[in-house]
């Protein structure tokens, strides 16, 4: 049987892609082989972010044509669409698939030798259907909800990679969701580029929301990263209702100065920011919010990076993922003058990740002496099963029971920067 193997870089939506390439696969013939095993045919799904995101790209298809030399190597993803040409020029790419086409590969690599090297194709901005469900191998499955972006952050390639805002249709979302819990995922994470923009057929976000809830033998529905000024009161009132929506959210602030924010091309201030994350945090007890934080960029002052240390401190974050600037040169950031020296960026994002494993401490302390219901994933090499409560607060706890996929009410006793402690009181299902 013909071997294949699927290699993703980058986001939580290119690892849904990639789940949903080998579910493709799958269905036509080929054996699903974890990366770094040997395969008739490797897909790399790629990242263009950051020019090292890039270079990345490079280096793995490099190694897989060094490591592999008789198998064919299919490359696809954001890098693929938006440098199609140097990627062929590496040698030993045998197909270069951009946005458009990507969920066609499946079909494409079953007539390989007859199609053109390169298939790269317009994106239209339509609603869309995604063939199969994601094959994961995690208890949590990334659901495509929607795909690309129209608000062209000035640091962002995204719309040129992924092109316009797009829904999936509302019936083909529900579909892939019935299929991932008949697989035996309880929870699913509703995964695009900016999917408060969700509109289908008169649904949006929360009524998409709402449909999942109905979805048998699916317990959690968790958002991703989701932009600000879409996360507003529907989703306030869903999350406080309680059911199945997870009262997590990843809410993404990038930086905590007003001129900062206005050069990045973010809709909001610091102040509107903090006034949304209040909400949240009054209405929704115990909500999880973590965020995604840009340091470095042009023009960032002193004064400026302290701004946003003061809000990070000054918000109840669990978590916050910190990024150095790095400039792409298809950016309108990229042409800003007064760049920050990467000394300076590398002082930055060290001071603010020290804050952000500080948050994370304070949060799961927050929970000793109290019992929160677990969903375990895995079990770790000291024996203790590993898991997440609904809020994501990371939970371990010791058991004789296998207790991989399986809800458990959990006492917390003690605390780390990594997680919460404690003992299963009750396992729920």
């Amino acid at each position: 049987m013909r071997r294949a193997s699927v290699h993703t870089l980058g986001c939580r939506l290119n690892q849904a892609e990639s789940a949903l390439l080998l579910d493709g696969l799958v269905s036509r013939g080929w054996a699903a082989v974890p990366e770094g095993e040997n395969a008739d045919l490797h897909i790399v799904n790629t990242c263009s972010v950051t020019r090292g995101s890039e270079a990345k790209c490079r280096r793995l298809i490099r190694l897989l044509r060094k490591r592999s030399p008789e198998a064919r190597v299919v490359v696809t993803g954001c890098y693929a669409e938006l440098d199609a040409e140097r990627i062929r020029a590496i040698g030993g790419v045998d197909l270069v698939v951009g946005t458009a086409d990507k969920h066609r590969l499946p079909d494409l690599v079953s007539a390989l030798d007859g199609v053109s090297p390169i298939v790269r194709n317009r994106i239209e901005r339509r609603s869309f259907a995604i063939e199969g469900a994601g094959i994961f191998a995690e208890t949590r499955a990334n659901l495509k909800i929607q795909d690309g972006c129209d608000q062209f952050c000035t640091f962002c390639v995204i719309p040129l990679t992924r092109g316009r805002a797009r829904s999936r249709r509302a019936d083909d979302c529900v579909r892939e969701a019935e299929a991932l819990a008949a697989r035996g995922h309880r929870e699913i994470v509703l995964s695009g580029v900016n999917i408060g923009t969700y509109s289908n057929g008169g649904a949006d976000l929360a009524r998409l929301i709402d449909r999942l809830e109905e979805v048998s033998g699916l317990d959690r529905i968790r958002i991703g990263s989701i932009e600000p000024m879409t996360a507003g009161e529907a989703i306030v009132a869903r999350m406080e209702r309680g059911g199945k929506l997870c009262p997590y959210l990843h809410l993404c602030l990038q930086s905590g100065d007003d001129g900062i924010l206005a050069e990045m091309g973010r809709p909001y201030t610091a102040a509107s920011y903090a006034a949304l994350f209040g909400e949240y945090a009054h209405r929704v007890p115990d909500v999880g919010i973590g965020t995604d934080v840009l340091v470095g960029f042009p023009g960032e002052t002193e004064e400026a990076f302290r701004n946003t240390m003061d809000l990070l401190e000054a918000l109840p974050f669990y978590h916050f993922h910190v990024f150095p600037y790095s400039e792409h040169p298809r950016t309108r950031s990229a042409r800003f003058p007064a760049k920050v020296r990467p000394d300076i960026i590398r002082r930055r994002a060290d001071e603010a990740r020290a804050l952000g494993e500080e948050k994370k401490r304070r949060f799961h302390e927050r929970f000793i002496g109290r019992t929160l219901d677990v969903l375990f994933e895995t079990c770790d090499r000291s024996g203790r099963w590993v898991g997440h409560a609904p809020n994501y607060a990371r939970v371990a706890a010791s058991s004789a029971e296998d207790l991989a996929n399986r809800i458990a009410r959990v006492r917390v006793e003690e605390s780390s920067v990594a997680e919460a402690r404690g003992t299963v009181e009750e396992v729920l299902g």
